[in-house]
């Protein structure tokens, strides 16, 4: 059996997958807590597999970015300009992975002096650290002096090249790794291991999430992507979850959620990638006032025990019995004395989501959420489109979480003129001097299914690996062939684990 859990942005929602699928809710001020602690009355979460999904680190993020200033260290060395990304500092890795320049721990230190009490967290970031993290690796251990663990990032652990792009995911991981530290302590209770669920729909260990948590931006949606494909099977079509803040769409091509490249997060372009998604702010939890939905969720609705009539409400008031229905209606008719106006809250909402399904150009929806059995029908019927709900269509986003597979991504560097490789940072030695191309990428991609391996991933998990980037040349000295450089990225395909049957 294995746990998934998705934390969403009004709702926790559990589920345990195995020869039966058992599914759980709790509103999210009871806390992560209270659905681990139903998920333990019913397995041993220190024997089974849990997977965590979350999106609230990022989310909270970008609706107060300026709220979590982050001091940035750079170490560039010689070449472009980097002071509007940051302290630019001396020190500097040089493209073949030499310390060809040591860093001045008075100069890092005055920096950090410099800007006491007006930052919160640290970014560090040297220009080819994936070639050589050991610039960073110190500057960490003066940086520490200062800050502590959860509120400090380091580049390398991001596996691309692209310095700019490189130091502004750094800065993100800065502002959220606090929260997600602080998220693992609370699981840690009840789970020794346990992983994290990624925005492209794989999921990695929580140790590699603590050191590049802007992977799980987007979690939800992929998860519910996922999920959808999981319990349908229906490869080509739009997932549309309806949350209780919040409605998001997802596309589906061949079974597999759309992903989009260097992700754009308060104006600045990084190297995150995760499914690509788009929402409306409306949900369930909306709340409706001078007869018309708006995009805030202060409460539960009334049929849930809260104080504001909601979209859930209105649906109450045409007829359908949700939760406490009768607590809806009698708000519904105080508020509006004829119940057709809770119609047109329910029909501006249904037309609101059926022009977002005709834009996308697709013709079959998949229904999730804890409305979908009631808003489905009606949006599909607006739009001209065929559609399907699934079973569990309410915690869907958690079934997805439990059936995913690892997927993890490398970067390898091989020089083979100075006998080294270097996969994810950590420096190897590496004999061969003219392996050609495809040499290169098979060493990659063995490494990479022996970490997985590591972690528990079977060999059908490991199965499909994708050639992300690839770029080689031969080191010519003197007319002479000296050897050759290549950098390669590889990630294991995310998707639904072998052990659910793909």
């Amino acid at each position: 059996m294995t746990v998934g859990i998705d934390i969403g942005g009004t709702n926790t929602d559990g589920a345990i997958v195995g020869e039966e699928i058992l599914t759980f809710k709790v509103p999210n001020e009871l806390g992560i807590g209270e659905i681990l602690k139903r998920i333990s009355e019913n397995v041993d979460l220190k024997k089974e597999k849990l997977i965590v999904s979350t999106s609230l680190p990022l989310n909270l993020l970008l609706s107060r970015f300026e709220e979590h200033p982050t001091l940035t260290i750079l170490f560039p060395g010689p070449g472009l300009n980097y002071e509007s990304y940051g302290n630019v500092l001396s020190g500097a890795v040089n493209h073949r992975g030499d310390v060809v320049e040591d860093l001045d721990e008075n100069e890092v230190r005055c920096v950090i002096e410099k800007n006491r009490g007006k930052y919160k967290n640290i970014a560090i970031a040297s220009k080819f650290s994936i070639r050589n993290p050991l610039l960073e690796l110190k500057a960490a251990k003066i940086v520490a002096d200062y800050y502590g663990y959860e509120d400090m990032a380091l580049s390398f652990h991001i596996p691309e090249l692209n310095y700019p792009l490189r130091i502004n995911t750094t800065v993100i991981n800065a502002k959220i790794k606090r929260v997600v530290c602080e998220l693992t302590k609370l699981i840690k209770k009840y789970s020794d291991d346990f992983f994290y669920y990624k925005g492209d729909g794989g999921i990695i260990p929580y140790e590699m999430a603590l050191d590049n948590p802007s992977e799980l931006y987007n979690s939800s949606p992929a998860s519910v992507a996922i999920g959808a494909y999981y319990l349908t099977r229906e490869k080509d079509a739009l997932v549309i979850d309806i949350g209780g803040t919040t409605t998001d769409f997802v596309q589906l091509e061949n079974g597999k959620p759309k992903i989009i490249e260097k992700v754009e997060i308060a104006g600045r372009k990084t190297l995150i990638r995760c499914v690509e998604s788009f929402s409306i702010p409306f949900g369930g939890d909306s709340v409706v006032e001078n007869g018309r939905l708006r995009h805030k969720r202060l409460d539960k609705p009334i049929a849930f025990g809260g104080k504001y009539f909601t979209l859930t409400d209105a649906l109450n008031c045409i007829g359908f019995e949700i939760g406490d229905n009768k607590a809806s209606k009698e708000k519904g008719r105080e508020i509006f004395g004829d119940l057709c106006d809770a119609e047109k809250v329910v029909e501006d909402y249904v037309t609101m989501v059926a022009e977002s399904v005709k834009a996308v150009d697709c013709n079959k929806i998949v229904g999730t959420g804890y409305l979908a059995r009631y808003m489905i029908p009606m949006i599909a019927k607006k739009a001209g489109v065929s559609y399907v709900i699934p079973e569990h269509s309410e915690a869907v986003n958690a079934i997805g979480v439990a059936v995913s597979k690892i997927s993890l991504t490398l970067y390898a560097r091989f020089d083979t003129e100075r006998g080294v490789a270097v996969f994810n940072g950590d420096v190897e030695k590496f004999d061969e001097r003219y392996p050609d191309d495809e040499e290169f990428v098979r060493i990659a991609i063995e490494k990479v299914r022996e970490e997985a391996k590591r972690f528990g991933a079977s060999d059908e998990d490991v199965e499909e690996v994708r050639v992300l980037y690839f770029n080689c040349f031969t080191v010519v000295r003197g007319g002479v062939k000296r050897g050759k450089i290549a950098d390669v990225i590889v990630q294991i395909e995310p998707g639904i684990s072998g052990e659910f049957g793909k």
